[in-house]
């Protein structure tokens, strides 16, 4: 993962912030992956996916996404409303002069992806996500009607920790209870995700108790690099989606995109985790079969970190996709 640091690079975006992101020119006529990560990662997240498809001549566009690493980290959450920072991606790469290229989200970065679907379709030969799936506009639904509806689909509020994560000092109670938070989010055990994590409140009390549970060996490695990391930079920008997510500007947000632009008429792959409890497949593919028609499912038997779970069957069926919509 080290020797990936040598070909990031800064670019300042027509809004003013500096970005840090990976970039390597794709060669022999091949597409360029746009890789964007979600929380609490960064664009190394993807190291597997840069090792696998640089080596096969795609071209690779990977940031640290507002608020993480090298990136700036403004305070303001409503800069990091996902049609913005959509917008800042088609910069950078407006700025490495990339034509040809593939959207491709994780967690959060799904959700960016979702905003360039919806306002920059035109930039793009097609788009991933993992884990989360597309998501349509949300212009009317607020954070407790949403939660009210996850309930009736799975049984469980599933997204109920939103509201830890949006509260004023969730950036003061995370690094007073590291060891607990990064056990809870790298545990390979659904039941503990569902019982400590899902439900409104529980987070905090597994964070203050100072709760452990074993670490998942395939995502410790990198949560660990990851733990240095935000122990240096804090959590307030990467928090700051979390506000976003609860928040009436989010709903104005939507707005911004025209109804016709719902429907993702592109190429769709749609990598569902079979066992997360936090974006578990039912929510993607309800999505997925009402606005993506070109989809293709691939459900991998992992948690939410499939990226560093399942590497290779990632990268092949990542291939597979992407072979099909350029032949």
């Amino acid at each position: 993962m080290e020797s990936l640091l040598s070909s990031f690079k800064q670019f300042k975006v027509s809004r003013g912030f500096n970005y840090h992101y990976y970039f390597s020119p794709a060669t022999s006529g091949k597409p360029t992956l746009l890789l964007m990560h979600g929380f609490p990662s960064l664009a190394i997240d993807w190291h597997n996916q840069i090792t696998f498809f640089k080596a096969k001549g795609y071209g690779l566009v990977v940031p640290n996404m507002l608020g993480y690493g090298g990136t700036d980290k403004p305070e303001e959450y409503t800069k990091y409303l996902h049609t913005l920072q959509a917008q800042d991606l088609v910069d950078i790469l407006d700025h490495e002069q990339v034509t040809d290229a593939i959207a491709v989200g994780h967690d959060w970065g799904s959700r960016t992806a979702s905003s360039l679907a919806h306002l920059h379709a035109d930039r793009f030969l097609g788009f991933g996500f993992f884990a989360i799936g597309y998501s349509a506009p949300n212009t009317s639904t607020t954070y407790d009607e949403l939660q009210a509806q996850l309930i009736k689909l799975l049984g469980y509020n599933n997204f109920g920790y939103w509201e830890f994560f949006a509260s004023p000092d969730a950036g003061e109670v995370i690094p007073k209870h590291i060891h607990s938070f990064w056990d809870l989010l790298s545990t390979k055990n659904a039941g503990i995700l569902k019982n400590n994590m899902c439900p409104p409140g529980a987070i905090r009390i597994f964070l203050e108790s100072d709760s452990r549970t074993p670490r998942n060996p395939a995502v410790d490695k990198l949560h660990r690099i990851y733990e240095k990391e935000f122990a240096r930079a804090g959590y307030e920008g990467p928090l700051n989606y979390y506000k976003v997510a609860v928040s009436a500007d989010e709903l104005e947000d939507g707005k911004k995109v025209p109804l016709e632009n719902y429907k993702v008429e592109k190429p769709v792959f749609l990598g569902c985790t079979k066992r997360d409890v936090i974006c578990p497949p039912a929510i993607a593919l309800a999505a997925a079969s009402q606005f993506c028609p070109r989809s293709t499912v691939e459900i991998f038997d992992t948690g939410h970190w499939v990226l560093q779970e399942a590497p290779n069957e990632v990268n092949a069926a990542l291939e597979k996709w992407i072979s099909s919509i350029v032949a």
